[in-house]
Order: C-alpha cells, then sequence, then structure tokens
C-alpha cells in the first residue's frame, strides 16, 4: 500500500436487510483476511499475507430511498480515505456502483492493516497472553490515530505462559525434511489413523494452546487391535479449566456423509492437558486411507459436521496461518531452530496450504500459495510481531 496515490477497483453495494453499505476491492489471497474495526459502524478486511486493504463495511439505514451511513462515520472516512469515498458512502442506491478510487492516508491505513493481522496471530498464537501484543497494538493504534483501541486498552484475560520450547516437539517427518533440504512435504497419513484439526473458530477462546504447527495442536494416536481406540490429545492455556473446557468435546467425524461416528468429553489430565478416548469403528481404516475421516474438537456437541471442501478450506487457512508465523522466525518459541530451518517451515507450510486449496477446488488460491511457497526461500525476514520474538514475553527488545 504504501507509495499508492489511490486504491482503485472498489465497487459500492447497499443491503437493506444487513443494515450496511460494502465496499469491495481485490479479495484475499491464500491466507484469508484479517478485520479491524476503528470505530463504531466501520470494519476493515485487510489480505493477511499481502496486507491490501480488501473490504469496507459501513453501518448505514434507509433514508429517502437510499441507504445512508451517519454523520459521524462519514466524516471518519473522508478523513481516512478522502472527501470523494466519504460521499460515495453518504447515500447509496440500491444495486452495485463503482467506487472513484480511495485516497487513504497511507500511514493510518498500514498501521490499521497491521493492527488487524496482529490480532488474527495472537488468537492463533502459543501465548496469546504475552502483554507485547497489547504493547505492539497500542503502538499501532497510536499509529492509526485511534485513542481508545480495545485491543491495547483490555489485555488478555489468561496469565502469560513462557512460550517454552515448542521446536523439539515440531513433528520428526518435518524435521528430516528441513535436514534433508527437502522442499516438499512427503506422504505421511496413516491408514489407520484420521486427520486431526483444531479449528480455533469452532471452540472457546483462550482455552486451546495451538502449536507453531498444525501438527501440533491435536495428538492422534490409535491403539489397541482387538478393539482398538482413538486417543486425542490437546494443549491448554494457563486457566482454561475454568473457563469452558468442560463444553468442550471431541469428535470422530465422516466429513463426506457428514456424520459423526463416535463422541467423548474431553477431561483436564493436568493443567495443561486435556485428553479424550473415542472407540474406533471398523470402517476408520478406509474412511482414514481416503482422507474422510477426521478427529476435531468442537465447543458446541450439535455444531452440524462440515463437508469436505468447506474443512479443506478453513485447513488451508490454518496452514498459511502457520507459514506466516515461521516467516516471521518467531526464535522465542523454538530458540534451536535456525533461520533456515523457519525459511524451511514456512516453505512447506505454504505447500501444505497449496495442496489443501487444490483439494477444496480453488485454483485461484492454490496458485497464490504456490507461488508463495516458490518464493519463500529467497525473502528476508517477514514483519515480526514482538510478541513471539522475546524469549521473556515479560522483556520488550
Amino acid at each position: 500500500m504504501t507509495g499508492t496515490t489511490g486504491l482503485c477497483g472498489f465497487v459500492v453495494s447497499a443491503d437493506r436487510t444487513l443494515a450496511q453499505i460494502t465496499l469491495r476491492g481485490r479479495p484475499t489471497g491464500a491466507a484469508g483476511g484479517a478485520t479491524v474495526a476503528p470505530r463504531p459502524g466501520v470494519e476493515l478486511a485487510f489480505d493477511r499475507a499481502g496486507g491490501w486493504l480488501s473490504r469496507v463495511i459501513v453501518a448505514a439505514r434507509p433514508h429517502g430511498g437510499v441507504m445512508a451511513a451517519d454523520k459521524e462515520t462519514v466524516t471518519w472516512i473522508a478523513s481516512v480515505f478522502g472527501a470523494a469515498t466519504a460521499e460515495t458512502v453518504r447515500k447509496v442506491p440500491d444495486g452495485e456502483i463503482r467506487c472513484p478510487p480511495l485516497r487513504p492516508r497511507q500511514e493510518t491505513l498500514s498501521a490499521l492493516s497491521l493492527l488487524a493481522r496482529l490480532e488474527a496471530a495472537r488468537v492463533s498464537s502459543p501465548v496469546p497472553g504475552s502483554p507485547l501484543w497489547v504493547a505492539e497494538a497500542a503502538d499501532l493504534a497510536t499509529r492509526a490515530g485511534l485513542p481508545f483501541p480495545s485491543l491495547a486498552l483490555s489485555p488478555p484475560s489468561v496469565p502469560v505462559a513462557s512460550p517454552g520450547n515448542l521446536g523439539s516437539t515440531i513433528p520428526a517427518d518435518v524435521m528430516r525434511l528441513l535436514a534433508d533440504g527437502a522442499r516438499r512435504p512427503c506422504a505421511t497419513a496413516s491408514t489407520r489413523r484420521p486427520e486431526a484439526f483444531l479449528d480455533l473458530g469452532f471452540v472457546p477462546h483462550e482455552v486451546f494452546r495451538p502449536g507453531l504447527w498444525p501438527g501440533l495442536d491435536l495428538d492422534v494416536r490409535v491403539h489397541g487391535n482387538g478393539t482398538p481406540r482413538i486417543a486425542v490429545e490437546a494443549a491448554l492455556l494457563p486457566g482454561a479449566m475454568q473457563r469452558g473446557l468442560a463444553d468442550c468435546r471431541v469428535r470422530l467425524v465422516d466429513a463426506g456423509a457428514r456424520r459423526v461416528l463416535a463422541v467423548a468429553a474431553l477431561r483436564a489430565g493436568s493443567p495443561s492437558l486435556a485428553w479424550a478416548e473415542l472407540p474406533a469403528p471398523a470402517c476408520l481404516r478406509g474412511l482414514a486411507r481416503s482422507g474422510l475421516a477426521w478427529v476435531e474438537v468442537v465447543g458446541d456437541r450439535r455444531r452440524p459436521v462440515q463437508g469436505t471442501r468447506l474443512r479443506r478450506m478453513r485447513r488451508a487457512l490454518r496452514w498459511a496461518d502457520a507459514a506466516l508465523r515461521a516467516e516471521s522466525r518467531p526464535n522465542g518459541l523454538a530458540p534451536e531452530l535456525t533461520d533456515e530451518q523457519w525459511t524451511g517451515l514456512a516453505s512447506l507450510a505454504w505447500d501444505r496450504c497449496r495442496a489443501n486449496w487444490e483439494a477444496a477446488g480453488d485454483i485461484s488460491r492454490a496458485s497464490l500459495a504456490a507461488t508463495r511457497h516458490a518464493a519463500i526461500r529467497g525473502t528476508r525476514r517477514a514483519h515480526p510481531f514482538l510478541a513471539e520474538l522475546v524469549r521473556d514475553p515479560r522483556v520488550r527488545r
């Protein structure tokens, strides 16, 4: 965004049912989007990887046959995107019209983009309770001209957890690939073990501790021969047992038929670990071989089972999240990994992201992930969010 004189290609539409006006620009790419609400009634969406503005949503109400934003919102739009954009959203007729080029204040828009992506990174971080997230958010909010940012003024409710040594728990097959200098992941799926996926959008906030790598989110093992069982373990954030773990369930699902095969409650085995055990049905081997058997965690046992395509789309976003984290080289979380190994992890994660977008049938986003995968080894360090760079999350460097 820096150095541009305007953002072209936006279209404006009004929705009476949703009571909002939407400015749509370039869609988000392989890593999805991140949102920020800089003032009541305004939401901005940015691409997580490239940082560009993708969408502006403005609250509106019917006024004389058109949809109109309130005066304060129009004033804010004018201050950030220019008078022409403000006039466009002041009154929008039904249908879709082309918006004149947005003329944003570049420093403000860049800070808002970083602020949105910061919060998206915090939510999926193994250390979401670090006070450095708040410090970084406060700095970005000041740059964006936001005097009362909710993220900057509301520290996370979880206690600060030491990052620990997460690098040694990265799957052995991935570490072997890095040691051998391989560029592409190998096939490691077991014919007995189902795929595992911790979708952070389906569980209570600040309960589970995501891994640096999606393969670390859940530990799934099939054991026993006569009557096999599926053992599942999930890492917890400090204090999680008092905040909603009791409502969470582990499910074994058939993604193709969208049905639940087995379900069990999660139990706290320790302050930092929850576990559950599921019966392994006779069809598990066949479903696992075809990629239709999934172990998942949900905060509501009544949540419908996702189909294969939507599941692959969300898994692609999770891999992109891991790739972006690896690009920032968060040495405080795995200090023994070298820059070259972090680059290797980012490259592998983008390739897994590509494969999932392809499986979901989104060739455009798969191509974007493939391009990122091909170029990642020649890139320099991405913007490092402070909370993930320090060894001690209480000390700012």
